[in-house]
């Protein structure tokens, strides 16, 4: 970027904290279980159910079409899952706690957006006080659509009244970076505190 950065969005799990998904089953269940829940062949299984939950479906609507498909006593682990959420998170990304506060006594505005539920952010919040200097978090729950569609990322920059000429979008993966780059915005993937620090603070 050529010009000064005035604004920084965030992604939230893999970006500002470090989130385990496979904890809030296997501190319930043997690790079996989890396997067989995450298995990435089951075309009904946890990948798909939590996009629809990050896509805006209630919990109670995810339980009742996991269960049809898997059957009660799987969807009630599911249910101890969803109990148990705070559970996955294991910390904040290293350095990033420290960058939110520099960026913000620089006076750099923080913004938040991400595919995820107001549950899921709240519980982050309430776990890690820092994610409070984020001004607003715009999650895709609300938005009843998900990264990288282009739709929710320009809500976000009318929502939070970016100027995209000075704005950098830090994002969980790669696919919503190229994206976003696409239709014209600055994106970082992945990018750790330190690479984040010398960019925004040229340090």
């Amino acid at each position: 970027m050529g010009t000064a950065i005035t604004d920084v969005v965030f992604g939230l799990d893999g970006v500002l904290v470090e989130w385990d998904g496979w904890r809030p089953i296997t501190g319930q269940y043997p690790a079996g279980i989890a396997d067989m829940m995450f298995d990435p062949r089951d075309e009904w299984g946890m990948e798909f159910y939590l996009a629809m939950l990050e896509s805006g479906w209630s919990e109670e609507r995810v339980l009742a079409s996991y269960e049809k498909h898997h059957g009660p006593a799987i969807a009630w682990v599911l249910k101890m899952y969803l109990d148990h959420e705070d559970d996955g998170f294991v910390g904040m990304m290293p350095g990033m706690a420290k960058l939110l506060q520099d960026l913000d006594a620089a006076g750099i505005r923080l913004w938040g957006l991400a595919n995820t539920t107001r549950k899921h952010l709240k519980l982050a919040q309430r776990r890690f006080p820092g994610l409070g200097l984020l001004r607003d978090f715009e999650v895709s729950s609300e938005e009843k659509l998900r990264l990288p569609d282009p739709v929710v990322v320009h809500h976000a920059i009318r929502r939070f009244d970016l100027n995209v000429e000075n704005s950098l979008f830090v994002c969980s993966d790669q696919r919503t970076a190229a994206a976003l780059a696409k239709i014209g915005l600055h994106a970082e993937a992945l990018a750790a505190a330190s690479d984040l620090r010398r960019k925004i603070l040229q340090e």
